[in-house]
């Protein structure tokens, strides 16, 4: 490159710097301070940003300890819930591929402060009792989800039934206990709009439910019976047919004064094992529970206003709670009745057998 330097003797010429301005006008001088100064936030300002961030702070606080307790009750209700529990069981009730009767009736159970409960007794083809129970389910709360597990005559923990939060409606997920075997999901994924709408209606068949054995769709579930039917029944099929191969209903209200009983029926070419037709049914059972306990059916409401006085009517059927406290104290009246009335048949009974004297 050329190396040009000024001749000796000519004068020196300086860089000046100006300062633009955005037009490409006059040079102005730069200005001394560089910064303007800003202004001051309000107080209502920062008061608001103060107030978000503690708010902000508060809703993580909240859902971290909501998660850790639904953590830390989900552990404790699947606490035997373990492979190396299971190892060489035999399964009593059911056989290690059912875990539970192919029929069996589900009874309620007093409920407990910590949940509620049911138990699963052998039957035979027509509902009737064959046995002494062979488990029992037990519904444990949780602030995201009720987690259901059943429990054998030894008290050994075969299967768990948890809900799936995030699912798109109603959606359980029923696992085995000794890690073997498939999981299965009952969801109502696409049905849940259609669900909407039966229920809406009032129609028969109120929801639809779908059936997955790990990602293949084996079954499709049929709930029978509207919200205004007081029959309340459950359909299993295949998905390409039409003929249930298990079914199940609420066969009483009144079992022991006032508990609930399912029957559940479930055929030999059944392509579920016997504990998911079980399991869908205990869902629905304990749902139908905890809704008679808030509230007195139609029927029992018209019996109890019959036996009250005209003017107690209105005052009864304005509350419906208080009804359903009454018709549970009667059951319980009428149950200490039956067992005075068998007690005078057999005190009468050996009147007419022993002597006056030894009476």
């Amino acid at each position: 490159r050329l190396n040009i330097r000024p001749l000796p003797g000519a004068p020196r010429r300086t860089k000046q710097c100006h300062v633009h301005d955005t037009a490409g006008a006059m040079p102005r001088e730069r200005p001394e301070t560089p910064y303007t100064e800003m202004e001051p936030e309000s107080k209502g300002k920062r008061c608001c940003k103060a107030t978000g961030k503690v708010c902000g702070g508060a809703c993580c606080v909240y859902l971290l300890v909501v998660v850790l307790m639904q953590a830390a009750l989900y552990k404790w209700a699947t606490l035997h819930c373990s492979a190396g529990a299971l190892i060489d069981y035999e399964y009593p009730g059911g056989g290690a591929k059912d875990l539970v009767p192919s029929n069996s009736l589900v009874t309620e159970q007093d409920p407990r402060w910590w949940g509620s409960s049911f138990i699963a007794s052998p039957a035979n083809k027509d509902g009737l009792p064959e046995g002494a129970s062979a488990g029992v389910y037990y519904r444990t709360w949780g602030p995201l989800f009720w987690t259901v597990t059943y429990q054998d005559i030894t008290s050994k923990e075969t299967f768990v039934i948890r809900d799936r939060p995030l699912a798109l409606g109603g959606s359980h997920k029923i696992m085995r206990c000794d890690g073997t075997g498939s999981v299965y999901v009952v969801t109502e994924g696409s049905h849940y709009f259609m669900n909407i709408i039966r229920e809406l209606f009032g129609m028969y068949s109120s929801r639809v439910y779908n059936i997955w054995e790990d990602s293949t769709l084996v079954a499709i579930s049929s709930k029978l019976g509207g919200s205004g039917q007081s029959h309340k029944q459950m359909i299993f099929r295949a998905p390409d047919s039409d003929m249930p191969f298990a079914s199940a209903f609420l066969k009483d209200r009144h079992n022991h004064g006032h508990f609930d009983e399912w029957f559940v029926q479930v055929n030999e070419d059944s392509p579920l094992p016997n504990f998911v037709p079980n399991s869908v049914t205990v869902l629905m059972a304990f749902t139908t529970a905890a809704m008679k306990h808030q509230t007195a059916a139609p029927g029992q409401m018209l019996e109890l206003l019959e036996e009250l006085p005209p003017a107690q009517h209105r005052k009864v059927a304005a509350v419906p709670e208080v009804a359903a406290v009454v018709l549970d104290a009667q059951s319980v009246v009428a149950e200490k009745n039956e067992a005075v009335v068998e007690a005078l048949e057999v005190v009468e009974a050996k009147e007419a057998t022993v002597p006056d004297q030894h009476v």
